[in-house]
């Protein structure tokens, strides 16, 4: 199972999760889900598209979701997570909903 290593708001206005792993080349196929789900192979996670009405908590489950129904993937968050430019409130939601 990948383990996401960080969670990052990209000065291009999206979230992105990165993996401690290097990924897999079936990752690249995540776009077909038509979901505003991408892998960034130079980042080594999954990205969103600019967020603009969801919060960086919402992304975060739509992510996590469409790379499990899209890709049969489980994507696991990392005790030693690293954050970046995530706002607190939706930190706290997140890894309450992911149990770390």
């Amino acid at each position: 199972m990948p383990f996401i290593d960080r969670v990052e708001v990209l000065a291009t206005g999206e979230l992105l999760l990165g993996l401690k792993s290097a990924g897999n080349p079936i990752y690249q196929y995540v776009y077909r889900e038509a979901a505003g789900v991408y892998w960034d192979k130079d980042r080594r996670g999954f990205k969103s598209t600019p967020m603009k009405e969801w919060s960086c908590s919402q992304w975060f489950n739509q992510i996590v979701d469409i790379v499990r129904t899209g890709l049969g993937v489980e994507l696991i968050l990392n005790a030693d997570v690293i954050w970046l430019n995530i706002p607190d409130r939706d930190k706290e939601r997140i890894q309450s909903e992911n149990a770390i």
